[in-house]
């Protein structure tokens, strides 16, 4: 999934309004009716063992899934027609799959609670943030999960993401549940990596000088 990233320089002093949600100009999602959720492929960093987004690229790093902010679209421009279709039917979840040494791997799931429309773009054009978040590792590969899922494969080939049934997904979300939460040791290797990559290259994210997080996040909403 390629895709382009917001090229933000972090203010050294900022007194920007508290824009995290439920703050305005955040919106509640609503809920849908047909149950189904999203599956969103990633790129992952080689240089990790954990399956973080791939941070340490230099010449296409990634800024989703953003978990530091349980955001995805906030800080790029990745998969807008999903973002809209999420918004337009009220999708909850959406889970995260990536590639490893054994082929594509489940890593984690958000559920959905908040959207907010780009202004001005011209364009359905919509930024989502998780009310709950879980991710694993090392993950579980796709191919192995078609036994639990009654014969549901997900390992079939898809480029960026794709639809899945609602009992698919409450299974994936037992399943995720069942397993121990990974996510503070994903943000941790993503700091990592941003440390990494900065002290490497001079810059992060396309000359970006700090990580991502929310005194910034008024920029990419042009607020």
């Amino acid at each position: 999934m390629s895709a382009k990233t917001e090229n933000i320089k972090t203010p050294k002093h900022s007194s920007a309004r508290n824009v995290r949600p439920p703050n305005a100009p955040w919106t509640a999602m609503r809920s849908g009716t047909s149950g189904r959720a999203a599956l969103s492929f990633y790129y992952s960093d080689s240089l990790s063992r954990i399956p973080v987004r791939e941070v340490s690229h230099k010449n296409d790093p990634k800024a989703d899934p953003n978990i530091e902010t349980s955001s995805f679209g906030l800080f790029s421009t990745c998969d807008r027609g999903m973002r809209a279709t999420i918004v337009r039917e009220g999708i909850q979840l959406q889970f995260f799959c990536t590639n490893r040494k054994d082929g594509r791997v489940l890593t984690g799931y958000y559920r959905l609670g908040w959207y907010y429309k780009l202004p001005h773009s011209g364009l359905d054009d919509y930024m989502l943030v998780a009310k709950e978040r879980r991710f694993v590792s090392p993950g579980f590969p796709l191919k192995d999960l078609t036994g639990y899922l009654y014969g549901v494969r997900l390992d079939k080939r898809f480029r960026t993401f794709r639809y899945i049934d609602a009992e698919t997904a409450r299974r994936l979300v037992r399943l995720l549940k069942d397993t121990p939460d990974a996510t503070k040791q994903y943000i941790s290797e993503v700091h990592r990596l941003e440390k990494l990559t900065i002290k490497r290259e001079g810059y992060v994210y396309h000359n970006r000088y700090t990580h991502f997080g929310w005194d910034v996040a008024h920029i990419p909403m042009r607020l």
